[in-house]
């Protein structure tokens, strides 16, 4: 017999670029040849260390990464008996008090990646800037932005807070980076290789790029997961008096295993017994394995035919099928036509009991989410007719949560993908869901950097650009006009904007670079802001969540620093993800929980059914009545009124992986999507 699993197979890439790029480095552990630590499967770590100036000596950088992949090691192997998902959170929290230590240094910048894949589970979490795309039927998946194959899972960790988790399938391609500078300029081209060429030439492509420019620098894994076979050997039981027993002797020749017949075993053995002095003599030459076919300590048991037939017990039931064929008026020919037909009829009836009494708990409990989702859909399109729209969106949000759950454990099926459409088309009812129809006014050139952020401004349209060197732009009639370089500095994750302003923020490093609209040039400000969640700039003031409070930062965005609490009492409400300012302040928290906020105390609190996570987007404008919630993942935008949180319409972009959005005076809304920009009106 054989056994059959799915198992990856990696190739690690590590190309040193520019100092400026820090030390990168990637690990990667298996217990393939340990049994029992086999089930834990392949344990991957991609690290990249940067040190403000010029290190001295790279090891000095590179041991931390080395010694969070030696701890990950031993913590992720240390219990056997353990699932994958135990053992990785419990890799996480010893990893937590190394990297809490690594903090402490100003200087100091991190990024790491972490995942594990165990057969078919892949479990993943990151600090700073780590990157793993997925390849699979024809497309490339952002498995740390995805929702519908993916899981996200909080934990209480300090430094790696999210576990992200979900399936592999065979012939599934996997690169894991830390994104440099020059990869991300190429992120596009690589993607696309990674969807066509094999592994071998995969790797030969990106080290060619290498040859052509001497400054690029690659850390990242590809992985692939391929089918594998192993014997699977597995003894026969036997009765105690059938299972061999071994004598060992030394003879002169090379080893020899000799069965013996029964009625010869007791003159054997006497023979043996009486040569075995003048055999030992030989020591060196390997042993005589004799094996014997029963004890000599045993009599030989009397096998009965109606208990053995070839070692397996024999039927009653066919038994008293075949009796009933011998008394039947058939003629011998036909006969066995008819013990056939029978076994067929007996064999069907088989497989119908084991289809009713022996489901697989996997169908089992896929039937009965299927099921639950049927009479949901049937209680929330009551809920409309009792005008309790509100229940109705909860209700059908919570099953297409617990279908997608399923499809992450157990894979995509019929089923669940004809219940989620079924679902997504009342959803579309009750939201008022539109087709936005965007239309692109501006491509990036092939090879001219990656579009990262996006502020809509009275003078045009700024983006943000990585690539070989990072820089803000101005785009107006589908042009891109003069590039402004962005501090080295920063590494904004977010845009905003007034009237005098453009503001880049680096939350990781608690930095801003301001652009001045009129001057056209950077100023760079280091913020004492700490568990920075979401911020907004309105009038040239920063308004951040930070921890449970909300924090002004009196013209931040003109290169002042001083901060003070805002809130005059009391705390954000649990889970607050996004915040945005228009003179109120409103915050969003992850259940759909809407606080508005006036001169620092709450006025009111209201319910959206709109649950969002830190990578949707909270757009909006002085005078719109409106709030534009952006899910990135699903390519959806939810416009809320803002007195009332009431849905008034959900757009449906059609766009994956938007990467940032903006919002106009006049309601125009820009997204960024496959390096284009896109106009939604």
């Amino acid at each position: 017999m054989e056994k059959i699993f799915i198992k990856p197979v990696s190739k690690e890439i590590i190309l040193k670029g520019a100092a400026k790029e820090g030390s990168s480095d990637i690990f990667s552990y298996d217990y393939e040849s340990d049994h029992a630590k086999r089930k834990l499967g392949n344990l991957f770590i991609v690290g990249n260390v940067q040190v403000s100036g010029e290190p001295q000596d790279d090891l000095d950088v590179g041991y931390m990464t080395n010694l969070i992949a030696s701890l990950a090691k031993r913590e992720y192997y240390a219990k056997s008996d353990s699932s994958p998902k135990e053992a990785f959170t419990a890799a996480l929290k010893k990893i937590n008090g190394v990297v809490e230590e690594f903090f402490k240094k100003q200087d100091t910048k991190i990024n790491l990646g972490i995942f594990a894949i165990a057969g078919e589970q892949i479990h993943i979490s990151k600090l700073g800037k780590f990157k793993i795309i997925l390849s699979r039927d024809e497309r490339n998946v952002d498995i740390l932005n995805n929702v519908d194959l993916f899981d996200t899972e909080s934990t209480q960790e300090k430094e790696f807070s999210n576990i992200v988790s979900g399936k592999v399938i065979e012939g599934d391609r996997i690169l894991a980076f830390y994104p440099s500078r020059s990869i991300t300029a190429r992120e596009k081209s690589i993607k696309d290789q990674l969807l066509k060429s094999s592994q071998d030439q995969f790797v030969t492509n990106i080290k060619n790029i290498k040859d052509q420019k001497k400054d690029f620098a690659c850390a990242a894994v590809h992985i692939q997961i391929e089918k594998a076979k192993e014997a699977a050997h597995v003894e026969a039981p036997q009765p105690k008096e059938l299972q061999q027993s071994e004598e060992e002797l030394t003879p002169e020749s090379e080893p020899l295993e000799v069965q013996l017949a029964d009625t010869e075993l007791a003159k054997s053995v006497e023979d043996m017994k009486e040569s075995k002095s003048e055999v030992e003599m030989d020591k060196p030459n390997p042993p005589l394995k004799i094996k014997k076919a029963i004890s000599i300590h045993h009599e030989i048991p009397k096998i009965i035919p109606a208990e053995f037939s070839l070692g397996k017990r024999s039927n009653v039931f066919l038994k008293q099928v075949r009796r009933v064929v011998e008394n039947m008026n058939i003629n011998p020919k036909n006969r066995y036509v008819a013990l056939g037909g029978l076994a067929v009829l007996v064999i069907g009836g088989a497989l119908v009991a084991k289809s009713f009494f022996f489901i697989d708990p996997a169908v089992k409990q896929l039937n009965s989410i299927v099921s639950e989702a049927q009479s949901n859909i049937k209680l929330a399109q009551t809920k409309v007719t009792q005008q309790d729209v509100s229940g109705a969106r909860e209700l059908l949000m919570s099953t297409l949560s617990s279908i997608v759950s399923n499809e992450t454990q157990n894979g995509p099926s019929k089923k669940t993908e004809s219940t989620k459409a079924e679902i997504m088309n009342v959803l579309d009812g009750i939201d008022q869901a539109t087709d936005a129809a965007p239309s692109v006014v501006f491509d990036m050139p092939q090879n001219s950097g990656q579009l990262q952020l996006i502020y809509p401004a009275k003078e045009g349209l700024f983006v943000y650009v990585s690539g070989d060197k990072n820089y803000l732009a101005k785009i107006s009639a589908g042009e891109m006009g003069t590039q402004h370089e962005v501090p080295s500095a920063v590494k904004p994750e977010s845009i905003f904007g007034s009237e005098n302003y453009i503001a880049l923020l680096d939350s990781t490093a608690k930095k801003i670079a301001s652009f001045s609209v009129k001057k056209s040039t950077f100023s760079t400000t280091s913020l004492g802001l700490t568990s920075l969640v979401g911020s907004d700039i309105y009038q040239d003031n920063l308004y951040a969540l930070v921890g449970d409070t909300i924090t002004k930062v009196t013209d931040a965005a003109a290169g002042h620093t001083d901060s003070v609490a805002w809130l005059k009492s009391g705390t954000v409400p649990s889970g607050a993800q996004l915040i945005t300012v228009d003179g109120k302040v409103y915050v969003l928290s992850s259940n759909g929980t809407l606080t508005t906020y006036f001169k620092g105390a709450k006025t009111s609190e209201t319910s959206t059914s709109v649950s969002v996570n830190a990578s949707s987007l909270m757009l909006t404008t002085t005078d719109s009545p409106n709030l534009y919630i952006v899910n990135k993942s699903l390519g959806r935008i939810y416009v809320i009124k803002k007195e009332t949180g009431s849905l008034v319409k959900t757009l449906k972009t059609g766009a994956t992986g938007i990467t940032s959005a903006g919002l106009m005076a006049d309601g125009t809304i820009y997204i960024i999507s496959n390096n284009k920009v896109w106009k939604i009106q």
